[in-house]
């Protein structure tokens, strides 16, 4: 499981809810009710559909998280929709089971929208791939495991708004090694799959730099991170990838036994959002790996969304909120356009040639159908997130 803007781990559930969540769903729209005046993808006139997949029920649910979606929303819709046709959209809950997603999809596809946006959850992204062939809808997800590849899922309708744990890893790898200087490294990972992952191409980069480093993989609900840490002194850095929990135990059992270099996290940002990190071990030796951060970023499509986030929501983005589905609903329109129709195969067609400047950075569709190539590096002294360095152009084998 892949979730950053909550405390959930990253590769790995929590929870089980029941199957009647699983399956639910709840209209959504832009100042309309979700299902009013709709003629789906199946007409040439009416509203454009678009089918938002997320947790949004239960324990695992985050309050707002689908808040850039719904101003890209509104923002398109009060400017005239696309070619005078309203963009309408229904939310269905995945939950974080392979068969909640499943049963999601089921619901959605009956829905007939254009495209599909969502899914954080590589096993029931993968669970759905077949319905999701065979009603012929393009998907913009959020997952980042090479689970969901075109190659793993036997698709071209899936395209991937998220770094992958390539390209997470080698921003990382390259900050550490080259800016820091870092000769020496423990990697600590929690025995997920994305983190795992990720773990075993950090190892492999470090060899190849010819930095020394020793390993340890440790349970999703570990509590003691004693070990691990005293075993990382006289070391550079400790790149640690798991949960928001393990991020802010990592930092703590680091300072409690004076563990003096670089660490090096995935969720960092979190854990210093919820609280979990005292303020003063925030330091500039602390960092992590975001998604995106328009809220760190100086490009006047980050500053124009976080000014119109800030004046609709009363509060400023940050990594609560999936701000990247905001450019997803744009990169629909600009399909949209592109294509001359609304049909879910030419608006797949449109998705893979595009080349975008959104919130996130710029955006570009590669042969693997990843759009994201930029991963930013940040700290979070005084508790305030802050750009350290955007790693940009970052490719990934898949």
């Amino acid at each position: 499981m892949h979730k950053r803007n909550g405390l959930i781990a990253i590769g790995v559930s929590i929870a089980l809810l029941t199957a009647g969540c699983s399956s639910s769903s709840k209209s959504g729209g832009s100042g309309t009710s979700g299902s009013s005046g709709a003629s789906g993808s199946s007409g040439g006139s009416g509203r454009l559909r678009i089918a938002l997949m997320g947790i949004f029920s239960g324990a695992n649910s985050v309050k707002g998280s689908d808040n850039a979606f719904k101003l890209a929303v509104d923002e398109i819709n009060a400017a005239g929709g696309i070619e005078g046709r309203q963009i309408e959209y229904k939310e269905f809950d995945t939950d974080i089971t392979p068969q909640g997603a499943v049963n999601a999809t089921n619901l959605a596809i009956a829905y007939k929208p254009s495209l599909l946006v969502g899914y954080g959850v590589s096993a029931g992204l993968k669970a759905s791939i077949s319905a999701i062939n065979a009603a012929g809808v393009p998907v913009i997800h959020s997952t980042l495991a090479k689970l969901t590849s075109p190659d793993s899922l036997g698709s071209k309708l899936t395209f991937r708004l998220e770094p992958t744990t390539a390209q997470f890893a080698a921003a990382a790898d390259e900050f550490l090694f080259t800016d820091k200087n870092v000769k020496s490294m423990m990697v600590i990972n929690t025995q997920d799959s994305a983190p795992t992952e990720g773990a075993g191409l950090i190892l492999d980069a470090a060899k190849a730099a010819g930095v020394s480093t020793d390993h340890r993989a440790v349970s999703p609900t570990v509590t003691d991170l004693t070990e691990p840490i005293l075993a990382s002194k006289g070391k550079d850095a400790i790149w640690e990838w798991g949960y928001a929990t393990t991020d802010a135990l990592a930092v703590k059992t680091a300072a409690q036994n004076n563990y003096g270099g670089q660490i090096m996290t995935f969720g960092a940002s979190v854990a210093a959002r919820n609280g979990l990190i005292p303020t003063n071990l925030l330091t500039d030796k602390v960092h992590s790996v975001g998604i995106c951060a328009p809220y760190v970023l100086d490009t006047p499509e980050a500053k124009k969304y976080v000014a119109a986030y800030t004046a609709k929501f009363g509060n400023a983005p940050n990594d609560s909120v999936l701000n990247q589905q905001y450019d997803a609903v744009y990169m629909f329109k600009a399909a949209v356009l592109k294509a001359g129709s609304d049909n879910p195969a030419k608006v797949a067609d449109a998705l893979s040639q595009t080349d975008y400047a959104g919130v996130c950075g710029q955006e570009k569709t590669d042969s693997n159908h990843n759009m994201l190539h930029s991963v930013p590096i940040l700290k979070f002294t005084g508790g305030t997130p802050q750009l350290e360095k955007m790693q940009d152009n970052l490719d990934s084998p898949f």
